[in-house]
């Protein structure tokens, strides 16, 4: 847990060192509400670049005990710790010319990686799962403002691949997605760091 703890505060003094170096541009501090559902903790930046487009990248954290099942007949199903990371840079165009406010169409990647600690890893010596993933998700949605506060909602459609866990797969995992196209949406919550001009 201590590589996640790393990896968290160098995550959050990159954010931060973009969004100084960025600030006449106007940026939004966020985190996806919706991550905390599935076992993740994101932090997100998004910096109006030229209007009408905007830049961001999130990082979730991800940390999550769950039940690994198995479909070989010698090796049970066991519970696990899922520890890793979630990279998705975005490019956002705002319909209404001004970056950062009202309505938005965005295209973004996403790069992943997990590993799987075993409860009782003396039962399965064929090696720990590990999980990778990347793929890409157009989205619109709604930026608003509150004050200092901006409230983020959105929809659209994410396509993935995903490597296999071997004889393991996850019970009713929400994420990572499987392989393929689905449905996705979200919502997220942030703050501007600083007063657009």
């Amino acid at each position: 847990m201590k590589h996640v703890s790393i990896l968290w505060f160098k995550s959050a003094a990159l954010f931060f060192l973009f969004s100084q170096a960025s600030a006449q541009e106007g940026v939004v501090i966020r985190t996806n509400l919706t991550d905390l559902l599935v076992g993740r903790h994101s932090m997100g930046v998004e910096v109006g670049w030229n209007a009408p487009l905007s830049i961001g990248c999130d990082v979730d954290v991800v940390s999550r005990h769950l039940f690994l099942s198995s479909n070989h007949p010698w090796y049970l199903g066991q519970m696990a710790q899922k520890s890793g990371v979630i990279v998705e840079p975005q490019v956002r165009w705002y319909s209404a010319g001004e970056a950062l406010r009202g309505g938005y169409l965005s295209f973004s990647g996403f790069f992943g990686y997990a590993a799987y600690k075993l409860d009782h890893p003396e039962t399965h010596p064929l090696g720990t799962p590990t999980w990778r993933a990347t793929g890409g998700s157009v989205h619109f949605g709604r930026q608003f403002d509150i004050g200092r506060f901006v409230v983020d909602g959105y929809l659209g459609g994410t396509l993935a691949s995903s490597s296999s866990l071997g004889i393991f797969s996850e019970d009713l995992p929400l994420f990572p997605p499987p392989s393929g196209l689905r449905l996705s949406g979200g919502l997220r919550f942030g703050f501007k760091s600083m007063d657009r001009p």
